[in-house]
């Protein structure tokens, strides 16, 4: 972890956790529980979506959901079948900051933005309920 950062994993009860989600201004993670409390407490998600189960992305908030097309999607495995999570792994750290920059620009807090990646999607999950 860089300098301006500091783990808290094991620090925080799951009550301290949805307070600090709430005064966030968007997480980035993967599809978690933290996901989803974020969700419940209205803080916009940035999900790299590791293509399991559909019904597990983000709803309810501004979000976006990025993955790596793979033929194993789908899966609805808890554990890569296949051993090495190239739905996550491939996702380029520049689609994640041109996702954050997209959702923020979008809810107001950012203006302008990166160039597109056309190799990744990125979309909002209340829209279709799933991105590929």
């Amino acid at each position: 972890m860089g300098v301006h950062s500091f783990s808290l994993a094991g620090v925080l009860d799951l009550g301290e956790l949805a307070a600090l989600l709430a005064m966030a201004p968007l997480l980035i993670a993967n599809n978690t529980g933290p996901v989803h409390i974020a969700a419940a407490v209205g803080t916009p998600i940035v999900d790299l979506y590791a293509l399991t189960n559909p019904q597990h992305t983000p709803w309810g908030v501004p979000n976006r959901v990025l993955n790596h097309d793979v033929p194993c999607k789908y899966c609805y495995k808890s554990v890569c079948p296949e051993g090495h999570h190239h739905c996550l792994a491939l996702v380029p750290p520049e689609a994640v900051v041109e996702a954050v920059w997209s959702l923020l620009t979008e809810m107001g807090r950012l203006r302008g933005g990166p160039c597109s990646h056309p190799q990744i999607e990125v979309g909002d999950a209340s829209e279709s309920g799933l991105t590929v």
